[in-house]
């Protein structure tokens, strides 16, 4: 009798080879899965226009922020810290310790000060985390727990609330919700979570335009029965970020290897399968104010953690 762990790996095995060969005859571009008629995705994800090599330290890299002057602002995920890589040195610059050891997913600053963000909804305000003296923290709990495990964290200026993703479970309650991923909002003055999301993202919708036919789509629902853990290996959000030219809203997943972008009105504008090549474990995503794009991979085993730039092509 087989174990569930081989047949674990054989369930993973058919998702893969049935999602590649159906994905792969969708479109010309194949890792262009879809593309709004009115919307022209302005960056090439398989042309990097530099790449960085990350040091030990940042192996474990989950998100990134840019702060100005050539530097991103970045958190790994076992340790409370805030790294400043200078993308012109190639080097951490700065170490600024917030808390104690954690799971810490996204960070993103605004103003003098950077939030982080921990997979159980927890949210940490690291003021004017560039001074020289010991930063003051204020750790903010919201309504979102470890069953949502939140990875994403953005500031949207137009709102001028932070956008946190779930990876987990969609809802504050326990509604059905394996068919859903979604999007809160979060007041950086009020410190109010707004209970209902900002953004719900139906699974089918992406199913569809990954083209997976039944007996893929089978194969994820095997995959979650035999280690709910997973989830839906589909699509799961690993980091979000708010373009500043259009205001448009990129999610990345890590699990599902994908970027899609959503207008504010949650129309679906592109999908984009990432080539692991460059994208091996694509976790953290931000942008600079002239609409550079950088995408931050987690490293794996003997693999570096590493950075990648795209200018914007439009």
């Amino acid at each position: 009798m087989l174990n569930k762990m081989l047949v674990k790996q054989i369930v993973i095995s058919l998702i893969f080879l049935l999602s590649f060969s159906t994905t792969f005859s969708q479109t010309s571009d194949k890792h262009m899965l879809y593309e709004h008629a009115n919307y022209n995705f302005p960056y090439q994800l398989d042309n990097p226009d530099k790449s960085w090599e990350l040091p030990k330290k940042l192996i474990e890299i989950s998100g990134l922020s840019y702060v100005g002057n050539h530097k991103l602002a970045c958190v790994q995920d076992e340790k409370g810290n805030v790294y400043i890589f200078n993308l012109k040195t190639e080097e951490i610059e700065k170490k600024i310790k917030f808390g104690n050891v954690g799971d810490y997913e996204g960070i993103e600053v605004v103003g003098n000060n950077a939030w982080v963000l921990k997979s159980n909804g927890t949210l940490f305000k690291v003021k004017d985390y560039l001074n020289d003296k010991e930063p003051h923290t204020k750790k903010c709990t919201t309504a979102l727990t470890g069953k949502n495990d939140t990875e994403g964290l953005t500031y949207d200026p137009i709102n001028n609330k932070l956008l946190i993703a779930c990876k987990g479970h969609p809802f504050l309650d326990d509604k059905e919700g394996k068919e859903y991923k979604a999007i809160y909002n979060f007041d950086i003055n009020t410190k109010h979570l707004d209970i209902e999301p900002f953004l719900v993202i139906e699974m089918d919708t992406i199913k569809y335009y990954k083209n997976y036919n039944t007996m893929t789509r089978v194969g994820v629902e095997l995959l979650a029965l035999f280690d709910s853990s997973k989830g839906d290996v589909s699509f799961q959000p690993s980091g979000i970020a708010v373009n500043p030219i259009s205001g448009n809203i990129f999610i990345l997943a890590s699990v599902g290897n994908l970027l899609v972008v959503f207008s504010r009105n949650g129309d679906m504008l592109a999908m984009i399968e990432l080539k692991s090549k460059y994208h091996p474990h694509p976790e953290g995503i931000c942008f600079s104010p002239n609409g550079t794009l950088y995408i931050s991979n987690e490293g794996k085993d003997f693999e570096k953690g590493t950075i990648l730039k795209f200018k914007n092509t439009h």
